[in-house]
């Protein structure tokens, strides 16, 4: 069989002075995602947003042979911890899935940035260590760098990504291509959805409580129509949320646990999306230093941690009401005492907390998106390149071939 020729770029921001000239009328990332500009919502991260439970529900349903095949082999290398390289939102994915892996497997599990991966002079014990590369694009020239020297180094290295043929790919001994190709959100999901796929499997294998994992599959089959849920009954509320926090000029996001990762991709899609500072921070963190920058003018969105750590997030709720920095809360929806007291409530389904991350991240995009669609002349899509000098800085973040 003749192997694919290796796509060495994904994104290309690479333009001439006239394309920079004319960002207002096209802005230069719909050219590198080969889009037609939109000028008005609903706009296409709105429409990549509402993909994911369907493509969420066709991971589900392609990728557990590749799960239980992928399990066996990182089982036979006797894994003694799992690293995940990535950066922007697969640095948050990897840190979802270090925690989703460790709770379900017991396997201690780690994420880092790409620059940091073992390579040659690092000292690190290749045996029973395994790499995990993410990149949405598969072209992400850091993760491909410090994959390749994993490799080389004798780790055992994966690839979790959203398109095949692809340098990432060519890089690991191993690939799982997420359904979709490459999008501007579902990269997130669709990959979270196979790596519970494979933390069950491994659980398995490993002996870990067979009913404690017949759980979790058993609660992963109804996420789909939870998601759908999540984004389809509350979009006048996020859309109304958006309108009111959009004078803000900064977001800070509170939580602990398992949603810390969901935090920093909130943060990360403030950024993005509505073009103001954000940050993601740990509850106890945020009460015992964060305190002092609260103003009325930054918005504080908490999302309720598991049961352990709930008492921070009622705290901080309190706190938030005391300064009057305006207040989104985001729980389960039986939750009552967090609900009370917030200024906005978006309530998710109930689902088992390792699950929960996968719901949660939903209203950290769209609340983002629907903050950028509030203000005159947004769009959520562009990233600012829609303006000459924010679509020439793109040249200096994306050289050619780096992503």
């Amino acid at each position: 069989m003749t192997k694919s020729k290796v796509r060495e770029s994904t994104l290309t921001f690479n333009f001439d002075a006239k394309v920079y000239e004319s960002a207002c009328e096209s802005p230069t990332y719909y050219k590198a995602l080969k889009r037609t500009p939109r000028k008005e919502h609903p706009f296409w991260t709105y429409d990549d947003m509402f993909r994911q439970p369907g493509l969420v529900q066709e991971a589900l349903e392609t990728a557990p042979g590749i799960a239980k095949r992928m399990a066996g082999q990182i089982h036979a290398r006797n894994p003694r911890r799992i690293l995940f390289t990535g950066i922007g939102a697969s640095y948050h994915l990897g840190a979802s899935a270090a925690h989703v892996i460790w709770r379900l497997t017991g396997i201690p599990s780690y994420w880092m940035e790409s620059s940091r991966i073992p390579g040659p002079s690092s000292g690190e014990d290749q045996e029973g260590t395994i790499v995990v590369g993410l990149s949405a694009s598969g072209n992400t020239i850091e993760v491909v760098e410090q994959v390749r020297s994993a490799r080389e180094s004798g780790f055992y290295t994966l690839a979790f990504v959203n398109l095949d043929n692809t340098r990432l790919t060519d890089a690991a001994e191993d690939k799982y291509v997420a359904p979709g190709g490459f999008g501007l959100v579902w990269d997130y999901t669709t990959r979270l959805a196979f790596i519970y796929l494979l933390a069950i499997e491994l659980g398995l294998i490993l002996g870990r409580p067979a009913q404690s994992l017949e759980d979790v599959q058993s609660s992963l089959e109804k996420i789909p129509e939870q998601m759908r849920q999540v984004l389809e009954t509350m979009d006048a509320r996020y859309q109304a949320i958006g309108s009111a926090i959009q004078p803000q000029r900064a977001a800070v996001i509170p939580t602990m646990g398992n949603q810390l990762p969901t935090a920093w991709e909130m943060a990360l899609r403030f950024e993005e999306m509505a073009h103001f500072p954000a940050r993601g921070r740990s509850l106890v963190d945020f009460l015992h230093g964060g305190v002092g920058y609260l103003a009325s003018d930054i918005v504080t969105v908490i999302l309720a941690p598991d049961e352990e750590e709930y008492e921070y997030a009622v705290r901080a709720v309190h706190v938030t009401r005391e300064v009057k920095s305006p207040c989104i809360v985001v729980a389960d929806d039986n939750d009552e005492r967090l609900a009370s007291i917030a200024d906005w409530v978006v309530r998710i389904p109930t689902t088992l907390p390792a699950l929960k991350p996968i719901l949660y991240v939903l209203p950290a995009q769209i609340i983002p998106y629907y903050t950028e669609v509030a203000r005159a002349g947004g769009n959520p899509d562009a990233q600012r390149t829609d303006q000459p000098r924010y679509a020439r800085a793109f040249d200096v973040a994306y050289p050619p071939k780096s992503h």
